[in-house]
C-alpha cells in the first residue's frame, strides 16, 4: 500500500501505472471517458481535479482507493 501525501504523488503513481498497462494518455482518457487533458492534468499533479476525474481513472486502472483513520477501527465503514 502506498500513502498519497500530495496530488504529485498520485500522479506519479497513475503515470507509472498506466504506462505499465501499456496505455497511452488518450487510451486512459477514453476508457476513463475523460479527455486526454484531465489525463495530463491529473499526471501533472493538478491539485484541482475533481474527485470524480480520480475515481473514473482509478477504476479503469483496477487501482483500489482506501480510508484509513482510529475512529474507523471496528466500525460499519470497512
Amino acid at each position: 500500500m502506498k500513502e498519497i501525501a500530495q496530488s504529485k504523488d498520485l500522479g506519479v503513481m497513475i503515470r507509472d501505472l498506466r504506462k505499465r498497462a501499456g496505455l497511452s494518455q488518450g487510451r486512459l482518457a477514453e476508457l476513463a471517458e475523460l479527455s486526454r487533458t484531465a489525463i495530463q492534468g491529473l499526471e501533472a499533479g493538478k491539485p484541482s481535479c475533481q474527485l470524480d476525474t480520480i475515481l473514473k481513472v482509478l477504476k479503469v486502472l483496477n487501482i483500489r482507493l482506501y480510508m484509513d483513520h482510529p475512529l474507523m477501527k471496528g466500525a460499519d465503514h470497512e
